[in-house]
């Protein structure tokens, strides 16, 4: 019995630390099956946000097309700014902490490309604190907290992208017989 107790008694421990260090479980994103398969599409420098919005819809089982004419919805994603601007200067006006910005626009489309929703935009913001005796470790942690907002990012949209998933599913739904 008192083995029993020690497990209950870490697994309450660790699911306190867990709840502590800001753990949660991302929901799923599901899209109807009669809005599926997604096409992703956008412009050339938004190539990265487009996998990781696929990676996104895929690990939660929405079928996605590269494929125009299989496509049911089509999701436009623009990469519109990446942005670097100084928060706070060190005693030698070096940056000692600067902010990062991400902006992605998205559109959604039928099958036709009439416009279904949007253009919304949405947009991560981190702060970072630099060391400026280490020029190398900034440009080193730009590139790892900017793929970090970028997964952010793909996250948002494919949260927008179920929301009004579901609004058209709903209007298919309310929509009067022909």
């Amino acid at each position: 019995m008192p083995t029993k107790r020690r497990y209950i008694a870490a697994l309450a421990a660790l699911s306190l630390l867990l709840s502590a260090c800001g753990f949660a479980l991302r929901g799923s994103t599901g899209i109807a099956d009669s809005l599926q398969p997604v096409m992703i599409e956008g412009n050339r420098s938004s190539q990265e946000l487009q996998q990781a919005l696929r990676r996104q819809l895929q690990i939660n089982q929405v079928s996605v097309t590269r494929e125009r004419g299989d496509a049911k919805l089509i999701a436009q994603v623009e990469l519109l700014r990446n942005d670097k601007r100084s928060i706070a200067l060190d005693r030698e006006a070096r940056d000692a902490e600067y902010a990062l910005y991400e902006r992605a626009q998205l559109t959604l489309y039928n099958a036709k490309g009439q416009l279904l929703r949007g253009p919304t935009m949405l947009e991560q913001r981190r702060l970072v604190v630099n060391d400026p005796d280490k020029p190398v470790g900034e440009e080193t942690e730009s590139s790892i907290v900017r793929a970090e907002m970028r997964e952010q990012l793909s996250i948002r949209l494919a949260q927008q992208l179920e929301y009004w998933s579901r609004l058209l599913d709903q209007d298919s739904v309310n929509a009067p017989a022909p």
